[in-house]
């Protein structure tokens, strides 16, 4: 299994960061797989406002352009991948004033764990953040590999909370 090849550190001098989306976007969200026909994978970006120590989700887009593919693929060009990626955050953070621009995916098979190819393409981008929606989670993945030979990987999870 994946899981036991991931190597989750927690740096304990560092303060705890928590990380919340309101239970109407959580419901929203982990829609997406229930309503998933024949297992396909819903592809996005998840926005969200930074607090002193927290980070609130505030919503969310489909990209439906990717979401007709039908499930993890290797990229065909990984520095298009790269560039893409860093081009659409940089445009959604100055034009739409988002805070927090997190890429997500639906696993439909419920699974809340990074596969190989998640693996690959935070491999490839060296530091960012992946987040995995199923119909009973909403997990993050931040990766860092600038610094070390070792990839640091910790798990985001998002706390659901009931907005007034």
């Amino acid at each position: 299994m994946l899981a036991e090849r991931i190597d989750v550190k927690r740096d304990n001098n560092m303060p705890h960061f928590r990380y919340m989306i309101p239970k109407k976007i959580f419901d929203r969200i982990t829609a997406l797989c229930k309503d998933s026909k024949s297992g396909s994978i819903s592809w996005g970006q998840m926005y969200a406002e930074r607090k002193e120590s927290f980070a609130v989700v505030t919503n969310f887009e489909v990209n439906e352009v990717l979401s007709e593919n039908e499930g993890h693929e290797r990229p065909h060009s990984w520095m298009k991948l790269k560039k893409t990626k860093i081009k659409t955050t940089r445009k959604l953070k100055e034009e739409q004033g988002y805070d927090i621009v997190w890429e997500f995916h639906t696993h439909p098979s419920g699974s809340s764990e990074l596969h190989e190819i998640d693996l690959k393409i935070l491999n490839y981008l060296s530091v960012g953040v992946m987040v995995i929606v199923t119909e009973k989670d909403v997990v993050g993945w931040y990766y860092d590999k600038r610094s070390t030979k070792k990839p640091i990987i910790e798990k985001m999870i998002f706390e659901v909370y009931e907005s007034p």
